[in-house]
């Protein structure tokens, strides 16, 4: 068995991840690479022979989940190759696509569904999906088994969301002890000592709908954890709004998480069309985006009731520094501004955590990171291959 990062070894996303055997070749995600420092997107797709050009020779590509820089690459992908990712991410992304018009809703269509759990098995590999938490709802981490060896590839993952606690008892029972790890990497350059739960992010959600009777909530239409976060702080008598497509979005969640738990119950949601006059008596938390009549309405309760209302920055701040960013114009004026945010992805003691318990007895890979050597500061008593991009690595 051999592993080939495309591309994913010195970067934060655009991942791409080759595992192939004599017979056999499937791909982990397809994503596009991030905008750089000045907002600069290579919009050059990566040309890998049988898989974005030339003859089809790929037997399937396997989708962690549907962010951008995991996905974005779809369109690429030689026709006839199968597809796999999640039922609900499928819904969503496809649900996401579809509100921009984009011909990538129709391939989206064609993309086949797993099961937690679930063994496919793919010419001599078998591919075995396991759900984590991350800021996309219905991701995975994949167990990777073939020619007599285990590859763990975690995908996006973090500890310290709602269902975080089930990462590692999942691995524990289902994955044990693998021979190589491939794990990502992104919270590698960054301090992680003070790392919030999604859990103490609701907290104070709750102290801050308490506090302001207009609450305008910045987030990504498709982090349904935190939307579900916010959801669950308006308080009693308070209306939670929407638009019509991030309706659709709540209603998928719905759909596939409410038999599981109340908090993908979504029972306040409203689209604020016919409901603003009553909400305006009442208040309200309003999910708001850089599009659609978000900034009319915002303007509207920004010259009128300015000192009830609060705005909630709840994403990544780089967002907010790339250039020509239209999330800036949403906060403008507001006397109440606020960042409350915790990432998507895994601390060091999670990632240490992973490593610790499925004991790689060949390497760990870190991927989807600026400074993946920093692994050598957590000693582990494991291997780590640090890998260039388009380099092959032989599990032995």
């Amino acid at each position: 068995m051999n592993i080939i990062v495309h591309r994913g070894t010195n970067q934060i996303g655009g991942c791409i991840t080759e595992i192939q055997t004599k017979t056999t070749r499937i791909i982990i995600d397809m994503g596009l690479e991030l905008p750089d420092e000045e907002g600069n997107i290579d919009e050059e797709p990566l040309l890998i022979d049988g898989i974005t050009k030339g003859e089809k020779n790929c037997d399937a590509v396997f989708f962690t989940h549907y962010h951008g820089d995991h996905i974005g690459m779809i369109n690429n992908i030689l026709p006839g190759v199968p597809m796999y990712m999640g039922k609900a991410a499928k819904e969503i992304y496809h649900t996401f696509e579809e509100r921009k018009k984009s011909e990538t809703a129709k391939i989206v269509e064609k993309v086949k569904t797993f099961r937690k759990g679930e063994k496919i098995r793919i010419g001599d590999i078998t591919v075995t999906p396991f759900m984590v938490d991350h800021s996309a709802y219905d991701a995975y981490m994949f167990l990777v088994e073939a020619d007599g060896k285990k590859v763990l590839h975690t995908g996006d993952f973090r500890t310290h969301g709602f269902r975080g606690k089930g990462v590692i008892p999942t691995l524990e029972k289902y994955v044990k002890n693998v021979d190589v790890l491939i794990t990502e990497g992104t919270t590698l350059s960054r301090d992680t000592s003070n790392t919030k739960t999604e859990r103490e992010l609701q907290q104070e959600f709750m102290s801050l709908l308490a506090k302001y009777k207009y609450v305008f909530a910045i987030t990504a239409s498709t982090n349904i954890d935190r939307i579900a976060s916010l959801h669950e702080a308006t308080p009693r008598g308070k209306y939670f709004l929407c638009d019509r497509y991030q309706k659709k979005i709540i209603e998928i969640a719905r759909k596939y998480g409410s038999k599981y738990t109340s908090l993908y119950s979504f029972k306040k949601a409203l689209n604020y069309d016919n409901v603003m006059e009553k909400a305006r008596n009442l208040g309200f938390c309003m999910l708001v985006r850089s599009g659609g009549k978000f900034l009319e309405i915002m303007k509207e309760y920004r010259d009128a009731y300015n000192s009830e209302c609060l705005v909630i920055y709840s994403m990544w701040k780089g967002y907010l520094e790339q250039p020509n960013s239209k999330l800036k114009s949403l906060m403008e004026g507001f006397q109440n501004v606020v960042y409350l945010h915790t990432s998507g992805h895994a601390d060091l003691e999670a990632i240490l955590d992973v490593c610790k318990t499925v004991t790689p007895s060949q390497a760990i890979i870190p991927i989807h990171s600026v400074n993946p050597k920093r692994l050598d500061d957590l000693n582990l008593p494991y291997h780590i291959e640090y890998l260039e991009d388009a380099q092959v690595y032989e599990v032995k």
